[in-house]
């Protein structure tokens, strides 16, 4: 059973992934990648910063975005 407490986590990162979706699917650098993957990479990066207690909706989105960027780069 899902606690509020999840529940709540799991809203918080739902409204990052909309919020840092629709920069990413437009973003010059980010958006020549398959869609699904980055989907997918945006997801799982904006779960960990919302497990390593991040509940900041802007901060949460910001981060996953500048994380993908540097993976980017470093690639």
């Amino acid at each position: 059973m899902e606690t509020a407490a999840a529940h709540d986590v799991d809203m918080l990162v739902g409204e990052a992934f909309e919020k840092s979706w629709r920069f990413v699917r437009t973003d010059p650098i980010l958006a020549h990648g398959n869609p699904e993957m980055l989907r997918d990479r945006l997801s799982r990066r904006l779960q960990q910063l919302a497990q390593d207690g991040e509940r900041d909706v802007w901060r949460l989105a910001n981060g996953a975005i500048a994380d993908m960027r540097r993976a980017l780069a470093a690639a």
